[in-house]
């Protein structure tokens, strides 16, 4: 695991791209802790992807874009969890 990979995850759960149909105006009127709360999402969301499918022989750039997928989806179900925790509806 590098430093990089690492920072790439904490991006991807940071990113605060709605789900169509995302009920909420712009600009988002959640706090800023929320956006925290992505960002620990989209490492812990990385770093199980990437240990429930090891890297094997791929590419290192197709490993980081795939595992990035597990950093956006652990991202969002952290931050719908925080949103149900906080009384709202679900994010995502």
């Amino acid at each position: 695991m590098n430093i990089a990979l690492l920072v790439l995850w904490a991006a991807d759960g940071w990113c605060g791209t709605p789900w169509p149909g995302h009920p909420h105006p712009h600009p988002d009127p959640d706090p800023w802790w929320f956006r925290l709360v992505g960002l620990v999402g989209g490492v812990v969301g990385g770093w199980l992807f990437s240990a429930a499918w090891p890297a094997g022989n791929v590419e290192p750039a197709t490993y980081a874009v795939v595992t990035s997928l597990g950093a956006f989806v652990g991202g969002a179900v952290l931050r719908s969890f925080a949103g149900l925790a906080r009384g709202g509806a679900a994010q995502a």
